[in-house]
């Protein structure tokens, strides 16, 4: 990875340096005598804009992951919400059921981890409505399957978002790692062409100038 303080800025100075090699006369006639002709600073064009583009790919990614990780958090926020009355309900509809209470996950702490909450309260809701003569003793508590099972969609929900979210992580990684290494190739490339690009204008300070090789990390 080049050492850059800031990407934009280094890709904006790479810009400047490669337009002014190309459409200054003077120097593209002194880069070119040293083997850096138009083909060659094209080689140097098409790693930069490779670089932009990737850049770009890579923030876009990231803002869908963001995107993604706000939805999850407020649906599984939701989803715990009722979850938890739901819990606190059924465990004192069934306090003197312990094979109920097993089989509702009643006897488990709550998990803290997001996985081991959603195994949790998927069981809770799929055994649940599985027991229909459970479902009908919480009619006292007005605790209907048709509650419960808004109950379920808010946890399925939440199950949804979190594979949503991690499908994006994935892809912000992987579009991390193709930015990483566009911008290595391009900073590859610029190392070797300050060196040479120095040499071909050593007697001219302000050509030097013009490229802001300086500038370049």
């Amino acid at each position: 990875m080049p050492a850059y303080r800031n990407l934009d800025e280094y890709l904006t100075r790479a810009g400047v340096l490669l337009t002014n090699a190309r459409q200054n006369p003077a120097i593209a006639a002194a880069l070119d005598a040293v083997g850096y002709d138009d083909a060659a600073l094209q080689q140097g064009q098409t790693l930069l804009e490779t670089a932009r583009h990737q850049s770009d790919v890579q923030r876009k990614e990231y803002g869908d992951q963001y995107g993604a990780t706000a939805e999850l958090v407020q649906a599984a926020a939701a989803a715990e919400a009722v979850y938890q009355k739901h819990r606190q309900l059924v465990a004192t509809a069934f306090k003197a059921d312990p094979a109920r209470l097993t089989a509702f996950t009643l006897n488990e702490s709550k998990k803290p981890s997001f996985s081991g909450w959603l195994t949790q309260a998927r069981r809770f809701y799929a055994n649940l409505l599985a027991d229909a003569a459970a479902v009908t003793a919480l009619g006292r508590y007005k605790l209907t399957r048709a509650r419960l099972e808004q109950g379920q969609a808010l946890v399925q929900q939440a199950e949804q978002l979190n594979a949503v979210q991690e499908t994006e992580k994935g892809e912000a990684q992987r579009a991390t790692r193709a930015r990483d290494a566009a911008l290595d190739a391009l900073d590859d490339w610029l190392a070797d062409f300050k060196v040479i690009a120095k040499v071909a204008l050593a007697d001219d300070p302000q050509l030097l100038e013009a490229l802001q090789l300086g500038a370049i990390p």
